[in-house]
């Protein structure tokens, strides 16, 4: 017979419920007969007959039983043990089966929702002791470990981890100060050598210290020293760290200046389309696209490349289109050229009628950019003096009074009165019978009138064209075909007349400037660098006929210094030339007329403009400063010129007052910045196995 042990509110029990779990006792008897255990109210020898439960309840009793919660205290007893018949799943079930036995509790016995008082609490007490043992001894071998990693970190702090290295240069194991020294010897001299570039088919060289690039050894070295809980850091001291990226103090307005500088000798302009005639046939220069140098691209390759890059470091670029394209010169072939150039137009005068040929009408054409399109414009007075020359009853157009230098003084000839055609009529009636396609429609018809001068000769005398107000010449360098093209260039532009208010453009007078339209190839320098091309040393004429009309007192509108300095020039004071895009221009600000006068003669080139004396001028130029060193550049151009080079470049101020009277017109002061004369080696950059004295600076000069 079990024991049952009484706690201090009586014996456990088993729950009331008939669903609760039922557990075979030692008590039970098979055949349904009872058993003594130890009674509620008696002592431990006290004895309890079992019944079979048919015996006991009826259907119509409830099986459950409200019973005082006393459990809490029988459950504080660790010994009591409990006697439970095998679990039924409900109350029917108990009473269907004859042999089903159940202790029936005292009061006091729990619900199904609480914890059974016949569970072992003694043997779930001592897991959770063991669970709550390991989990401190878990927290103390965590503990211990994060301590020694601590520890190590701080212990390992002041050494560079195994197998380091920065840029090639071993630092293994070395004490921090040690690897600081030994990476500022080994790779703090790149600052001051050298550093290659190449973009397109040129190349540049730089002193990294110039452009704002120093090599940083304590920073480069405090990337994997010192304490640091980082696992990289603390595994590369068992395993090694490897490669590691060295840091670089990196100056950017000075890099950035330094590259700009560059691109402007390395940038490759594109070739504009154009299309010229000549001798009645298209000529067609095709579109060429550019490149440049992507500044701040580069300015960003270098800070993270200059030390580990491959040598030389290419330079990245953008490409830079042409504004007049493909499209454009097809389109200006298809709507103007083909048309105009497709046979003759007919001029009909009354009752006369006279063909021009595709060659006359060639000879008074020219095609003027307007954006991106290009304009058909013929001169009317050219026409008409053809016109007029193949059929002598048309009569005599009209003739604009003159002011030429006869003498070595200006001289009025008188004006023509017209009895035949006006060219500002004839011209448009042309233009427009030349551009349709239908032999038909190629018919110009205008009326034969009387006219007078646009220009007469009382005009011509009260321009006031009597005096001097401003000369200048500058000397040749000797260059034979350079200096035909100075003799060309001066002839089309002598006894030029600026009326009040006209503004005069010597690209417009020059043009075209090509060897068909008679200028040899001679020397220019092209995005940075001296070559050939057709009408070279025209700058030169740019130049004297600016400083004679900015010693007049006239009106700057436009001009574009070189980009370096010339001697034989006025420095902050000259102007260069460049077709299509660079042109000199200047305006008369006075009230009389300005007549040009331009020749060559003794080793120079000389300009003096006529006029009336208007203007008091007072020019100063300043000191030079902001001093720069010129550079060694690679040109891998077939048509590149090799230049020793060594002219240092410079910034320089010029400023102009112009009065009358007393009273300031104008003050202007102008700034100007000229590159140095880089020295330029034909071919590629050298390699890093090349000698260092083709890559030094020092022969520069």
């Amino acid at each position: 017979m079990a024991k049952q042990n009484e706690g201090p509110a009586g014996p456990t029990h088993e729950h009331a419920d008939g669903d609760a779990d039922q557990r075979p006792s030692e008590g039970a008897l098979d055949d349904g007969s009872t058993q003594e255990l130890p009674g509620p109210d008696e002592g431990p020898a006290a004895n309890v007959r079992r019944t079979p439960i048919k015996d006991r309840l009826t259907p119509e009793d409830d099986v459950t039983a409200d019973t005082p919660a006393d459990t809490e205290e029988h459950a504080r007893d660790d010994d009591a043990t409990g006697v439970v018949d095998p679990p039924t799943t409900n109350a029917s079930d108990a009473t269907d089966d004859p042999d089903a036995t159940m202790v029936a509790g005292p009061p006091g016995a729990v619900s199904d929702d609480q914890d059974s008082p016949l569970t072992p609490k003694k043997k779930t007490t001592r897991k959770k002791r063991g669970l709550t043992k390991v989990g401190i001894w878990e927290g103390v071998i965590v503990l211990l470990l994060a301590a020694a990693y601590v520890g190590s970190a701080y212990f390992l702090g002041d050494r560079v981890p195994a197998e380091t290295t920065v840029a090639g240069v071993d630092v293994s194991g070395l004490p921090t100060g040690t690897a600081e020294q030994v990476l500022a010897e080994e790779l703090g001299g790149l600052e001051t050598e050298p550093l290659p570039l190449t973009f397109a088919d040129s190349g540049a060289e730089i002193e990294p210290a110039s452009a704002g690039l120093s090599f940083d050894a304590a920073a480069t070295v405090d990337q994997f020293t010192g304490f640091t809980l980082d696992p990289r850091i603390l595994l590369g001291h068992l395993f090694g760290l490897g490669e590691q990226e060295p840091i670089s103090q990196v100056d950017e307005a000075a890099l950035e200046a330094v590259l700009e500088g560059l691109a402007e000798d390395l940038d490759i302009s594109p070739v504009e389309g154009s299309i010229s005639i000549v001798d009645a046939e298209a000529e067609i220069t095709d579109p060429q696209e550019g490149a440049a140098v992507d500044v701040p691209e580069a300015t960003e390759l270098l800070a993270a490349e200059w030390i580990t890059g491959s040598r030389p470091l290419e330079l990245p670029e953008l490409v830079v289109q042409p504004e007049i394209g493909p499209e454009e010169i097809r389109a200006a072939m298809d709507e103007v050229v083909e048309p105009f150039l497709s046979g003759p137009v007919t001029v009909a005068v009354n009752d006369t009628e006279v063909e021009l040929s595709t060659e006359e009408l060639a000879d008074a054409a020219t095609l003027e950019v307007n954006g991106t399109r290009f304009d058909l414009a013929l001169d009317g007075q050219e026409l008409a003096e053809t016109v007029t020359a193949k059929e002598d009853s048309i009569g005599e157009v009209p003739r604009d009074a003159r002011i030429e230098l006869q003498g070595g003084e200006p001289t009025v000839i008188p004006a023509v009165t017209g009895t035949g055609l006006d060219p500002e009529e004839l011209a448009p009636a042309v233009r427009d019978a030349s551009l349709q396609t239908e032999a038909g429609q190629r018919v110009a018809t205008v009326e034969l009138s009387r006219t007078e001068a646009e220009f007469t000769t009382a005009d011509a005398e009260a321009l006031g064209v009597v005096e001097v107000i401003g000369r200048y010449s500058t000397p040749m360098p000797y260059d034979p075909p350079r200096t035909e093209n100075l003799v060309i260039g001066t002839s089309r532009i002598n006894d030029t007349l600026l009326m009040p208010g006209e503004e005069f453009s010597l690209l417009d007078a020059l043009s075209p400037i090509t060897e068909a339209g008679g200028y040899n190839s001679s020397g220019v320098v092209v995005d940075g660098f001296a070559t050939e091309a057709a009408g070279g040393g025209l700058s030169q004429l740019s130049t004297t006929v600016f400083n004679a009309a900015f010693e007049a007192g006239l009106e700057d509108i436009t001009h574009q210094p070189h980009s370096r300095w010339f001697s034989r020039y006025p420095e902050g004071r000259e102007a260069t030339l460049f077709s299509p895009d660079l042109d000199m221009r200047f305006g008369n600000n006075t009230d009389y007329g300005v007549l040009i006068h331009a020749w060559v003669g003794d080793g120079q080139t000389h300009v003096v403009l006529w006029g009336t004396d208007v203007w008091d001028v007072d020019i100063v130029t300043g000191s030079r400063y902001n001093i720069t060193s010129p550079q060694t550049v690679y040109n891998q151009d077939p048509r590149c010129e090799p230049e020793s080079g060594g002219q240092s470049g410079f910034t320089v101020q010029v400023t102009r007052t112009v009065s009358a009277g007393g009273e300031v017109h104008e003050q202007r002061t102008y700034t100007h910045t000229y590159r140095p004369w880089n020295r330029v080696v034909c071919g590629e950059p050298p390699s890093d196995s090349d000698d260092d004295d083709d890559n030094g600076n020092g022969d520069d000069d």
